[in-house]
């Protein structure tokens, strides 16, 4: 009986397979009101593929939101300063470091707009707004009613329905993850009377300033400078095709192409709403509606056509053969790798967790599931930090793919990312007198460059992450192949970390920093050394790099193995580390010599005292319901992860960066790192015992889950 009362009590893991489809389903979004205000809090819907997405607001376009359309790969520099300073003469700001100056990537006083426009470019790009048109002019919101939407999230799909005029419109959009498209179907007898057509325009790239540490550029793009760039409708070499037409848009060095194709039976026409070089702010608009033809009986009442967004003039595929393959790829998305099911629970929170499970999957999708790099930390929503991605929130951004069972999507990026930062991160390091490659913190990966300033310059915790997602890949996949695939990106990361590390004679330890900045950037960097995080993390990277080459067979280089067993211990008050990093040591970082746990038991419990709600950010809290789970506290890690005054995700399931000075929604660290605490609670970490250790045993929680992998 005491043996049945105990299983009655224990998180449930279910033994029959999920029926995924019925748990997906019933987290549809579905909006019914129109924005009263529109501000940069308003969010959209989505369709995408994770280098590409179409932002749409109720019409299922982007009618009366100037929503955005952005793409990994749609890139503009701005103009250069024009106060005679040059990029050549910027070389970084010396700093005296350990007895000799090292030039940082900090603002130069002397070269103040070379150093904002470092910052700021190359920014990424609006790729041009398609939306409705009601007799002749941009649809208004003030003519919507009776609006319905709603994403469909098993299969990729918003339908959107409302009346104009008293008229029926429906709008169906869908992404496509094999190419950087959006496909519609319009559906009105509005079409038939020639009112509703669709219309596409192109806004040129502000100028931007940097006034602030991140410049959120929300609605992006402007219309009020024409002349600043070209639109164009083209021929391809081949000639003209029936139901094929393509728009060229040229902005300095930045050229692309919206390649449009829809039924030959149903013919449309494309044309250009003002003149060639017409300083219009509707220069840059086109009109797309039904052909005149004498073949129609009736009048057509609907417009169907693929928008296929590319660096070249390509045939894009049709309507109809997106429309059949999309739904099919997320259904297979749906089913493959990991799930959890929680909707058998009675906590009461337990709906509003699966919830955002589910959404924090669709979103990741769209946003994170890239070729070759991370998203910004607003995914493809819109412009944060100009759209360049933080390389110290990887792990965030892309750890949940290798334990949910996703592992391609993981692939896609790595270790493919690293290697093409390889070269500049190599000549950064040289630069400043250190072995290997030193990883920047604020990039992207066209060129690879810097954005100067004092925490981008200073900050460390991006540098072991390489050896952190190695070893998740390796867990995934324990082959040599994955081992020699590392090898180059683990071999520099380490060689950088043995040689920053300065032998402090007095102590006989290696220290880091100063200066140094800590993953709270609230240190003083000219101040600061061996903060507890920071040491550890350094410590376990030094030590999986070490074991990486003995998986290989290869020697270990000795500088690695006596910075790793001589750096300086983290510090400690009392039997408590440094507050200011220490949660991440059992809420990240894996087993290491660096972290005593009886220690780490009571610097848990002294933060879950001082660091309060509201100054907790979007991924503080999933750190802190790891470490909750690691020290044996199931009951705190579920608080951290059902806090839902303090960490909101919209109705749409967009996560916010929540605490002091939070930025608009989405913010996606918040998202990635959601999932991956998840992960860590149901599915457990390399040493945890039991199902779903991270979940309360009072009964409430009944934890189905499958195809998850253990954290690290």
């Amino acid at each position: 009986m005491a043996y049945l009362l105990l299983l009655s009590l224990l998180p449930t893991l279910a033994f029959a397979a999920i029926d995924r489809h019925a748990v997906v389903s019933r987290f549809n979004v579905v909006r019914s009101n129109l924005p009263e205000v529109i501000t940069n809090q308003t969010t959209p819907l989505q369709v995408g593929n994770g280098d590409f997405a179409f932002n749409v607001d109720n019409t299922g376009m982007q009618t009366f939101i100037p929503f955005n359309t952005l793409s990994s790969w749609g890139w503009h520099n701005d103009s250069l300063p024009t106060n005679g300073e040059k990029l050549g003469d910027y070389h970084g700001v010396e700093v005296l470091t350990h007895g000799r100056n090292i030039s940082y990537d900090l603002e130069d006083p002397d070269l103040p707009e070379v150093s904002k426009w470092l910052t700021a470019n190359p920014n990424r790009i609006n790729l041009g707004r398609i939306g409705l048109k009601y007799k002749g002019n941009t649809l208004a919101q003030s003519l919507i009613t009776e609006p319905r939407q709603e994403l469909d999230v098993w299969n990729g799909v918003i339908t959107s329905t409302f009346k104009v005029d008293g008229k029926y419109v429906k709008v169906v959009t869908q992404g496509d993850f094999e190419s950087d498209a959006v496909v519609f179907q319009i559906d009105s007898e509005l079409i038939s009377t020639g009112d509703l057509q669709v219309e596409f325009d192109f806004p040129y790239p502000p100028k931007h300033n940097v006034s602030g540490s991140s410049d959120f550029e929300i609605f992006m793009g402007s219309y009020d400078f024409p002349l600043n760039h070209t639109t164009s409708i083209v021929t391809p070499p081949n000639g003209p095709r029936d139901g094929i037409a393509h728009i060229y848009h040229e902005m300095q060095e930045t050229t692309y192409y919206v390649n449009l194709r829809w039924l030959c039976r149903s013919p449309l026409s494309l044309t250009q709403n003002e003149l060639q070089g017409s300083s219009a702010v509707t220069a840059h608009r086109y009109t797309l509606s039904p052909a005149a033809s004498s073949r129609y009986d009736h009048p057509p009442t609907s417009i169907s056509f693929t928008a296929h967004f590319s660096l070249d003039l390509e045939l894009p595929a049709s309507p109809s053969v997106i429309r059949r393959r999309n739904p099919t790829a997320w259904n297979q998305y749906w089913n493959e790798g990991g799930f959890v099911d929680l909707t058998e629970s009675s906590n009461p929170n337990a709906t509003e967790l699966q919830r955002r499970i589910i959404m924090t999957q669709y979103y990741m999708r769209v946003n994170s599931a890239a070729t070759g790099q991370i998203p910004q930390e607003s995914g493809l929503v819109y412009n944060g930090w100009w759209g360049k991605f933080h390389l110290e929130m990887v792990v965030w951004h892309c750890a949940h793919w290798v334990t949910w069972g996703r592992q391609q999507y993981f692939d896609r990026i790595f270790p493919a990312m690293y290697e093409t930062l390889m070269p500049t991160s190599k000549v950064r390091a040289q630069r400043m007198g250190w072995d290997g490659v030193r990883w920047p913190k604020m990039t992207e990966l066209g060129t690879g460059g810097i954005a100067p300033g004092e925490t981008r310059a200073y900050l460390m915790w991006q540098q072991p992450h390489p050896m952190y997602l190695a070893n998740l890949a390796y867990q995934a996949k324990p082959t040599r192949r994955t081992l020699e695939e590392w090898d180059r990106v683990i071999t520099a990361t380490a060689d950088y970390m043995a040689s920053f590390a300065w032998y402090n004679e007095t102590t006989g330890h290696y220290d880091l920093g100063p200066p140094s900045k800590g993953v709270t950037e609230n240190s003083f960097p000219l101040e600061t050394r061996n903060l507890a995080y920071e040491i550890a993390y350094w410590r376990w990277g030094l030590d999986a790099a070490a074991n990486w080459k003995r998986k290989l067979g290869q020697p270990v280089p000795k500088k690695w193995s006596t910075v790793a067993d001589n750096l300086a211990p983290p510090p400690q008050i009392d039997g408590i580390k440094d507050p200011r990093s220490v949660i991440m040591l059992q809420g990240i970082l894996p087993n290491t010599p660096a972290v005593d746990p009886e220690v780490g038991l009571k610097t848990s419990n002294k933060m879950w005292e001082v660091w309060t709600d509201e100054n907790i950010r979007g991924w503080g809290r999933s750190v802190l319901a790891i470490n909750s789970a690691r020290i044996g506290n199931p009951e705190r890690a579920i608080y951290h992860m059902t806090n839902y005054a303090y960490w909101p995700f919209d109705d749409a399931g967009m996560p916010t960066r929540s605490g002091p000075n939070p930025s608009p929604p989405p913010y996606f660290p918040g998202g990635g790192s959601f999932l991956y605490a998840i992960g860590y609670m149901v599915a457990g970490w390399e040493g945890s015992e039991g199902d779903a250790p991270g979940f309360p045993k009072d009964g409430t929680w009944i934890v189905k889950h499958e195809g998850l992998l253990k954290a690290l």
